[in-house]
């Protein structure tokens, strides 16, 4: 395939042939000779617009906005947007610029037909023709742009199965329904997501890319690990790597930079923190190949990151759950107070997909249905090799799935005749603190069958790395967790008489609450520095797949 340049000029020549031969030189926005009338340009941009759309076509799993283009020019009967009273608009230069800057937030805007723009922009004496495209595809730009800062350039689903959130809305393409040209730019201001962490990731990406430009890596010679009290050339390495990634700010004390203080230390220990490393102060070869992640590396995962932010709403709500699986966490946010706790996801051969729910209610003393895939893959298994290990664990037989199944006596099938295309037993494991979901199971039905629960496997919050589930989220304190979502209601009452009681009970949560399950491979911490989280699920090389043009300058082949 050749490069996008070259794939955007081949339409450009193609199409607009004279557009494209101009001189690139901007001229006054009056036209220097009589002008085509608006009733010329409306007939014209009828006539061209669905050859104009159907050039500027998705490609790669890109989720352009066309459509909507094309209902928005049907809505005004077809006259320009970008031309009024014999005069283009000048905020079509307003809009070139912002495309242009399209690059601070991870997208390129070599996809917003910038340079075709400029070259109709260029013409002194354009056509009715010319100007009817120059028109369309100003507006096809402005329509992709406000689609992508809203919602993402790419279908997340076509990149990761497991990634099953919605587009946060709809509502990016009202802008193109403004009565004016100048109100649809204005607007393209308020579609980017608002949250502090995606403006401070835009800050670091245009760090590294300004940085990048400027120097190279500094790179940490591999050797010995490094430790306070050293010296030597390695040492002055790992401090100026130190300095350009940001963990060192610039200070006026005189040091030796050769010398291995607890200065370093301390900002080595900053790194090592932020990159999910243990965080010993020392620089052993971990520690030195992330050191050595080049900074282009870097920017990519930055870019990644900015999409996924534009996958989410815009705006959160301020009572949520937020699962941060990367980072092995759940955060209540309720009632302005936040509750943090430890948390055990799915391992990666059964990973916990990325969704919102709602959570409606919660279980005490709850009893376990084991899901047949864990059946067959866990629990035959152990079958075949000991007969009683369903008496040992407390779990019951059933001889179907369906309402009123027969318990059956597990000693007396032969569960080595049985395979797991054959296996349609149902089993239980009974309400007990040992059962797989302890004392509380906190639902928010999805088709996923994913909630949040409790474990008697404790010692796993011990772990830094803690992907052991079957694709459920484990809670380290599942009963603060209950606690502060029936708390000030009658529910808190009802909640802690069935713990009492040992029963069997459903609660309703007094406020229902949104839940979203997230997976972000870089996150700006507390200090407005990034993590760079570990890929659990390999989810950045599938990003990388459909995003990797954004490595390539213009004029190389992709």
């Amino acid at each position: 395939m050749g490069s996008i340049f070259k794939i955007f000029s081949f339409t450009a020549t193609c199409l607009f042939i004279t557009a494209c031969s101009a001189p690139k030189q901007k001229v006054d926005s009056q036209f220097a000779i009589t002008p085509p009338t608006e009733s010329e340009i409306e007939t014209t941009i009828n006539q061209q617009l669905a050859i104009t759309l159907n050039a500027f076509a998705p490609v790669a799993g890109q989720a352009l906005a066309n459509n909507s283009v094309l209902a928005a020019y049907r809505a005004r009967n077809y006259s320009p947007i970008w031309i009024k009273d014999q005069t283009i608009n000048p905020s079509i230069y307003k809009l070139v610029d912002i495309l242009e800057q399209s690059h601070t937030h991870g997208l390129n805007p070599i996809l917003y037909y910038t340079n075709i723009i400029n070259e109709y922009l260029a013409i002194p004496q354009p056509s009715t023709q010319q100007l009817a495209e120059m028109d369309v595809i100003a507006t096809i730009a402005l329509g992709s742009y406000a689609h992508d800062l809203s919602n993402g350039r790419y279908e997340p689903q076509l990149i990761d199965p497991n990634w099953q959130l919605d587009a946060p809305s709809n509502t990016w393409n009202e802008l193109l329904y403004l009565d004016s040209a100048t109100d649809m730019v204005n607007y393209l201001g308020v579609l980017a997501p608002r949250s502090p962490e995606y403006q401070v990731l835009q800050k670091w990406l245009t760090y590294y890319k300004d940085l990048i430009q400027k120097e190279k890596d500094i790179l940490v010679q591999a050797g010995v690990p490094l430790s306070i009290g050293d010296q030597g050339p390695r040492v002055a390495q790992l401090r100026a790597r130190l300095v350009q990634l940001g963990d060192i700010r610039f200070s006026t004390r005189r040091v030796n930079e050769d010398e291995f203080d607890e200065k370093l230390q301390e900002a080595l220990k900053r790194f090592q923190h932020r990159h999910h490393i243990t965080s010993d102060g020392a620089a052993g070869s971990k520690t030195i190949q992330m050191l050595n992640v080049p900074l282009s590396t870097r920017v990519k995962q930055i870019t990644y990151n900015l999409e996924r932010w534009r996958w989410l709403p815009s705006e959160l709500e301020s009572n949520r759950i937020w699962v941060d699986l990367t980072n092995y966490t759940v955060d209540l946010h309720l009632n302005n107070e936040l509750t943090t706790m430890k948390a055990v996801i799915g391992k990666p051969e059964r990973k916990t997909p990325v969704f919102k729910g709602l959570m409606t209610y919660m279980v005490t003393n709850p009893t376990w249905r084991v899901p047949h895939r864990i059946a067959t893959e866990n629990l035959l298994p152990k079958l075949q090799s000991n007969p009683n290990y369903l008496i040992e664990r407390g779990y019951k037989v059933f001889s179907s799935w369906s309402v009123g199944a027969k318990e059956l006596d597990s000693t007396l099938i032969d569960w080595n005749k049985i395979t797991p295309e054959t296996l349609n037993y149902r089993f239980e494991q009974n309400q007990d603190k040992e059962n797989a979901l302890g004392q509380y199971k906190f639902m928010f039905p999805n088709r996923n069958e994913i909630y949040l629960h409790d474990t008697p496997a404790k010692h796993l919050f011990k772990e830094t790395d803690r992907a052991y589930s079957s694709g459920c989220v484990r809670l380290e304190k599942p009963h603060e967790f209950a606690e502060a979502i029936t708390k000030n209601s009658k529910r808190f009452t009802e909640m802690t008489e069935s713990l009492s009681n040992k029963s069997n009970t459903v609660v309703t949560l007094p406020k229902y609450l949104p839940v979203y399950l997230i997976y972000l491979t870089v996150v700006p911490n507390m200090n407005g520095m990034l993590e760079f989280r570990h890929d659990i699920y390999d989810r950045d090389p599938l990003m990388e797949e459909a995003m990797g043009y954004h490595r390539f300058a213009p004029s190389e082949s992709i």
